[in-house]
């Protein structure tokens, strides 16, 4: 894994802490979520303290670099996390038009 491949992967994990440091400050973050993306950034310091283990899980795999490896990881927790929170978001939608129903079933009863 290249140096700056390494100082990249620091570099966003301080990012991403000190983004979820300030939106857990202002109320907009829930701690399920902070927890992920502070996981989620620990794994890039990990990733780049130890490279080895991104070296050796890409020939593992079949690739050809580890920074390949890389981008797929981060690609791929990133899309299981979209599909979670879309299943959220329907859930969410669902109890939306559920309680719109009975608000309005109220508002006719009266």
């Amino acid at each position: 894994m290249t140096v700056s491949l390494r100082v990249l992967l620091v570099a966003s994990a301080i990012f991403v802490l000190v983004f979820v440091v300030r939106k857990i400050r202002k109320s907009q973050l829930q701690v399920l979520d902070a927890v992920f993306w502070l996981f989620f950034s620990l794994s890039f310091v990990i990733l780049a303290l130890f490279p080895q283990i991104a070296s050796t899980l890409a020939s593992l795999l079949g690739f050809q670099a580890a920074s390949n490896f890389v981008f797929l990881y981060v690609i791929a927790v990133l899309v299981v996390r979209d599909f979670s929170q879309t299943v959220k978001l329907a859930r969410l939608r669902e109890r939306f038009n559920i309680l719109n129903e009975e608000i309005a079933l109220r508002e006719i009863s009266k």
